[in-house]
């Protein structure tokens, strides 16, 4: 009689796999040592851009989705909220120092402090990724709402089809006159639905190949991943190409997703907000350790310029892993 062979590989249809793993190990460690190496800017209160807009200013967020005066939005997505980052030469990101409670200490509603424990008609909560505070009952329209921050300057997002399913939002890099106004074009779009340049979005493409790893089982799986590195300048998106590529035969640590989700340790809740002690990158390795990927086999593959204030590179990368049960 014949005897059921279950599938391999897999321990469940509902667990993250392979792909997915690659692609948020490497999400999650360019983020991580891109702020090593300073990528961020420290917004103080009151800090005046070179054009002279207010840049710890919110504006009011036009998102149909809440009630007018409840979201308030800076004009930089993707806050800092992990502690811990010290780079020699520049300020630390205004991020507290308390990694049990990650993040901002608190807003300036018309010049009067609310921490983020604040309870009552002004509770909020900060989503970090899309770099904006969200009042659990809306605030009046007129108010003026600040915040000191500390926003990522290169963004490493998932493809998702980029850059066809965000609208790709250029100069960003300070306020413009015209962010204050709740009607203005760019700006009045969902941060959900905005990309910020310059960014980084990976993609796993279809191409895998196996070798044999040892006896008795086990195999070195391939898996291709294309770099989408796209600027307002030939020079950034030069910078870009170059730092995914120089990358070339490094060895990065990838975590193992089912066991956070079982333990529901992910960094960031559903809200884009920090869990209390949320674990970094180095944490997530260290605590969940799902073994090593090689980056090898990069090529360079397309330098073009989209038009005037769209510069794009594509770095194509091999990953090399190992699955012991397959």
């Amino acid at each position: 009689m014949a005897t059921f062979q279950p599938l391999k590989g897999i321990s469940g249809v509902f667990d993250s796999t392979l792909n997915n793993d690659i692609q948020d190990g490497l999400i999650e460690y360019f983020d991580w040592a891109l702020l090593e190496k300073g990528n961020y800017f420290n917004v103080t209160a009151n800090e005046t851009s070179a054009n002279g807009e207010d840049m710890s200013r919110l504006r009011l967020s036009s998102n149909d989705s809440y009630t007018a005066g409840q979201v308030w939005e800076g004009f930089r997505q993707n806050w800092v909220w992990q502690s811990g980052i010290s780079v020699a030469g520049h300020d630390n990101p205004i991020v507290g120092t308390d990694h049990d409670a990650p993040g901002i200490s608190g807003v300036y509603i018309d010049n009067a402090y609310y921490p983020t424990s604040t309870v009552g008609d002004y509770a909020y909560h900060v989503d970090y990724f899309n770099g904006r505070v969200i009042f659990n009952n809306a605030i009046p329209t007129d108010s003026t709402v600040k915040a000191e921050h500390s926003y990522k300057y290169i963004n490493v997002l998932y493809a998702n089809n980029m850059p066809w399913y965000k609208e790709l939002q250029t100069r960003t890099l300070q306020p413009t006159a015209g962010f204050l106004d709740s009607d203005n074009g760019a700006w009045n779009i969902p941060p959900e639905n905005r990309a910020q340049l310059p960014l980084i979005a990976i993609e796993i493409v279809p191409n895998r190949t196996f070798k044999g790893y040892q006896l008795g089982g086990g195999q070195f799986v391939y898996t291709d991943v294309l770099f989408h590195c796209i600027a307002e300048d030939e020079v950034t998106r030069n910078k870009l190409v170059d730092i995914i590529s120089l990358q070339n035969d490094k060895t990065i640590h990838v975590f193992n997703s089912n066991k956070i989700n079982t333990n529901q340790e992910f960094p960031l809740d559903y809200k884009g907000v920090p869990i209390p002690s949320a674990l970094r990158y180095p944490d997530l390795i260290e605590k969940y350790n799902g073994g090593k990927l090689r980056l090898t086999k990069t090529t360079v593959q397309e330098m073009i310029m989209h038009n005037t204030t769209v510069f794009g590179g594509v770095v194509r990368m091999t990953t090399e892993g190992v699955k012991t049960n397959i």
